[in-house]
């Protein structure tokens, strides 16, 4: 009879180790399937976090496209010159309503981190801030020392004439648009970016052009 008690004891504490032993292991695989079920979650929300930053980007696109279109209009009902800047194709158009008057290639030159922040910028309308028909440079006295020069106390022997070309159009930021830097102006002493236009083509652009003209970087 005590062999016989003791086997159903056994019995009895064997079940509930089985019991004991699939809770465990169901509460285990509960757990294993909540922190998938988070890892998910919280994928889904990265995926549609970056989904709808995209869809603000598109937004404010749209927004500027529709802001340098309306600019355009306005500009093409007026009788003054305006210029088209297309970055991709590397062209310059001058146009008056909605004639465009000639288009010429340019060449992006300056420091390169101008540059790369000239292509990269967004879609823009500046304004032409300042027009010259001369282009003269007076070198300054720190070339003169990093020459190991003494600087000239006479101006006229800093000169260089036309050093960047017949004529510069000004955008503020740092962009202008003028001929070729002339040898004796230092890459070093260029601070801004330019779009380098040959001579003819930049001599028409800064004739038609008059402070206030609209300039549309594309």
């Amino acid at each position: 009879m005590d062999r016989v008690k003791t086997i159903k004891v056994l019995a009895i504490v064997a079940t509930v180790a089985a019991g004991l032993a699939l809770a465990r292991l169901a509460d285990a695989v509960g757990k294993r399937t909540l922190v998938r079920t988070a890892r998910e979650v919280g994928a889904e929300l990265v995926l549609a976090d970056s989904e709808y930053q995209q869809v603000l980007e598109e937004r404010n696109q749209l927004e500027v496209d529709r802001q340098l279109l309306s600019h355009r209009i306005a500009a093409m009902s007026k009788r003054d010159h305006y210029l088209v800047v297309n970055r991709r194709r590397r062209r310059l158009q001058l146009a008056m309503g909605d004639k465009v008057m000639f288009e010429v290639r340019y060449r992006l030159r300056g420091p390169t981190d101008g540059v790369s922040g000239f292509q990269s910028m967004p879609k823009a309308t500046l304004e032409v801030l300042g027009i010259e028909t001369r282009t003269d440079w007076y070198r300054p006295d720190w070339l003169y020392r990093l020459e190991g020069l003494e600087p000239p106390v006479d101006s006229t022997e800093r000169l260089v004439r036309d050093a960047f070309g017949p004529g510069g159009v000004f955008l503020g930021g740092g962009i202008a648009i003028h001929g070729r830097v002339r040898n004796e102006v230092p890459a070093e002493a260029i601070d801004h970016i330019y779009l380098q236009l040959d001579n003819a083509s930049l001599k028409a652009v800064v004739g038609a052009l008059k402070p206030g003209a609209l300039v549309f970087i594309q």
